[in-house]
C-alpha cells in the first residue's frame, strides 16, 4: 500500500496574508530583480518555509509503528521555475524530507539533468522496479536508505 497526496499551495493571487507582501506570489515571482519585490517575495516563501517546518514537525510528531509518519513518508516540495521572473526551468528548487532517507546536505548538480531522474530514483526506493519515468535518464543515486 502507498500513499499519494498532491498538496498545491494556492498563493498565488493573494490567497494567504503575508505582513509586508502587498501582492500575490505570481505577481512578485515576475520581480525583474527589483529589490523591493524580491523583499516582499522573499517574505512569503520565509511563510513558506515556516508552514513547511511545521507540517514536517507535526508529521514527526505522530508514532507510526517502529519510527514515525515522516520517516514512512517521503515529502517532496518543488517548484516547476528555477527563476520565475524569467520563467526558466532549469536549477529548480527541490527539497526532498522524511521517507527514512539519510539526507545529503544541500547539493547542487553539475551538469543539467532532468527532474524526472530523482523521481525515478523516488520510484526505486519505494520498490517500483521501473526502468525510466518520463524524460528520466538514470537513477540520481542521491537518496540513502
Amino acid at each position: 500500500m502507498s500513499r499519494v497526496i498532491t498538496l498545491s499551495l494556492d498563493w498565488i493571487y493573494g490567497a494567504i496574508s503575508v505582513p509586508g507582501a502587498t501582492s500575490g506570489w505570481h505577481t512578485l515571482s515576475h520581480h525583474s530583480g527589483k529589490k523591493d519585490l524580491l523583499t516582499k517575495l522573499s517574505r512569503i516563501e520565509a511563510e513558506i518555509a515556516r508552514q513547511l517546518n511545521k507540517f514536517l514537525s507535526q508529521l514527526d510528531q505522530i508514532k507510526e509503528g517502529e519510527g514515525t509518519l515522516l520517516g514512512h513518508t517521503t515529502v517532496v516540495i518543488g517548484s516547476n521555475f528555477g527563476d520565475s521572473s524569467n520563467h526558466t526551468c532549469n536549477n529548480l528548487p527541490t527539497i526532498i524530507a522524511g521517507g527514512g532517507y539519510r539526507h545529503q546536505p544541500h547539493t547542487i548538480l553539475e551538469k543539467p539533468t532532468p527532474l524526472c531522474n530523482l523521481y525515478l530514483e523516488l520510484l526505486h526506493r519505494h520498490n517500483i522496479d521501473t526502468g525510466s519515468f518520463g524524460s528520466s535518464t538514470k537513477d540520481l543515486g542521491l537518496l540513502i536508505g
